[in-house]
């Protein structure tokens, strides 16, 4: 068992969620399987165009060795993200700049939760930013039980009382993927890892059997234009 994206060997706990973590690179279940996703789909070359939103380090080292200057990483808080030459990105204000047709690849991980205007829009305008044969993978926290979105005006110390400390403004619940994001892209009826990948790949990528079967925060969505609804 290894890191798929640096190959290191060790891994550290994460809340409830024990040995996860790569030491190597940070790398989480969703950044191993979005890399997984990267190596069986997508074909890396020098001229990609590639948005990376909220980039991860191991991630981020591995797209740009790929892709050289076409390869961009964005957020609306670059200097959270220190020596990855960040451009600031407020994907609702920023959104309506992106050229249709115009990137090849889009990544955005656990980013929607986090966005302060209507999620569906975003991901209408990033996928429509794809060419016709580009890709976007994403993922975001998907939890047993309800939805929930909630915009609010308040405090920066208002909201992390209601949001708690990762600010999740939105809260997407299993029972209604079909109801959220199915409403936007076109989606397979059952959740299976195992029909994309085997279950050696998996193990190897340490990504947990509890990721398999159904949705959770690790789930990549994979989608082009041609799949919105």
């Amino acid at each position: 068992m290894q890191c798929n994206i640096c190959g290191g060997k060790t891994f550290t706990d994460m809340p409830a969620r024990p040995a996860v973590r790569c030491t190597g690179c940070g790398s989480l279940e969703r950044t191993r399987l979005t890399a997984l996703h990267i190596a069986r789909f997508i074909a890396l070359r020098p001229d990609m165009r590639v948005l990376h939103f909220a980039p991860e380090r191991g991630l981020s080292a591995l797209l740009r060795a790929a892709t050289g200057p076409g390869y961009r990483t964005l957020d609306i808080a670059p200097e959270n993200y220190p020596g990855l030459g960040v451009e600031r990105f407020d994907l609702c204000r920023d959104i309506f700049s992106l050229v249709p047709n115009s990137c090849d690849l889009i990544i955005h991980n656990h980013v929607i939760e986090h966005i302060e205007c209507n999620y569906t829009i975003v991901l209408q305008k990033l996928t429509q930013a794809l060419t016709d044969t580009g890709t976007m993978l994403f993922t975001a926290p998907i939890l047993k039980g309800e939805f929930t979105d909630e915009l609010v005006i308040a405090s920066h110390e208002d909201k992390l009382a209601r949001f708690g400390p990762m600010l999740h403004v939105r809260r997407f619940g299993r029972d209604f993927v079909g109801q959220t994001l199915g409403m936007i892209f076109n989606l397979p009826e059952r959740y299976d890892l195992c029909a994309t990948f085997t279950p050696d790949e998996l193990r190897a990528a340490n990504v947990p059997e509890r990721h398999w079967d159904k949705y959770t925060g690790a789930a990549v969505f994979r989608v082009g234009r041609g799949d919105l609804r």
